[in-house]
């Protein structure tokens, strides 16, 4: 059974969890991703003395079978820095994966993640 991958309704961040989606998804991106979930999005702005920009966090949980959980994670851990987002107008300075924990639950097969994505703009 499939989710659906909810979103924030438009903008960065919503760029931003469907490009991670892609990230995780591997070779053949889906709209309905059965193993992502967001559980979050907080956008704050971010300046320096000669950028501006914002600092995202999104907070999201994979679920589903042990093995598609460990592909994805790796795909994300070995593709966050490098990864190409699509985001009309800005760059990503940085992408990193900030928490990470596994669900205690025998019963569920679940990782809670952070990933923290500066962008400023182009």
């Amino acid at each position: 059974m499939s989710a659906r991958l909810s979103l924030p309704a438009r903008g960065t961040p919503s760029r931003l969890v469907k490009s991670l989606a892609r990230l995780i998804g591997g070779v053949a991106p889906r709209p309905l991703f059965p193993l992502l979930a967001l559980e979050g999005v907080t956008t704050m702005p971010w300046a320096s003395a000669t950028f501006d920009g914002a600092r995202h966090r999104l907070d999201l949980r994979l679920h589903g079978d042990a093995a598609d959980i460990g592909d994805a994670l790796d795909r994300l851990v070995d593709g966050l820095a490098d990864h190409e987002f699509d985001l009309p107008g800005q760059i990503v300075a940085s992408a990193r994966l900030v928490r990470l924990s596994v669900d205690p639950d025998p019963a569920v097969v679940a990782v809670a993640l952070t990933v923290e994505v500066l962008t400023v703009m182009d």
